[in-house]
């Protein structure tokens, strides 16, 4: 028998923290561009190692593409357990998409993963912190 079914597996528990924000895809780290104009989201939940968020189906961004998220994360009371771990340029999160889910509502659910300090990633994305600011 499974010991961990029915139980939450995740490291981090996740708030609640329904709030306005945006968010820009990166096209790729070597181009450095933006693959879509800023997008308008509403975060759902929220946790010291990524976000919950949900989108018009039409502007979800695809799996395992990289974000440029922009919101109040300073309210949540996590904030600390954020910024000890994500990797934040110019006052933004940066994440990876783990999961796109249908809400059957014509919006989605986007699940998204924050790149860590410590993430091989993080040294590439630095590169181009000058073209999201």
């Amino acid at each position: 028998m499974n010991e961990f079914a029915g139980k939450d597996k995740r490291e981090f528990f996740r708030y609640a923290y329904n709030k306005p924000m945006e968010y820009n895809s990166l096209d790729t780290i070597k181009s450095g561009k933006f693959a879509s104009k800023l997008v308008s989201a509403m975060s759902k939940n929220l946790s010291a190692s990524g976000i919950l968020f949900t989108t018009g189906a039409l502007n979800a961004p695809a799996i395992a593409s990289l974000l440029v998220l922009n919101l109040d994360y300073r309210t949540a009371s996590i904030c600390k357990e954020i910024e000890k771990r994500a990797l934040i340029l110019d006052n933004k999160l940066v994440g990876r998409v783990v999961r796109i889910e249908d809400n059957g509502d014509d919006t989605l659910g986007i699940g998204v993963a924050f790149v860590t300090k410590s993430d091989p990633l993080a040294k590439d994305i630095k590169n181009i912190e000058s073209l999201i600011k």
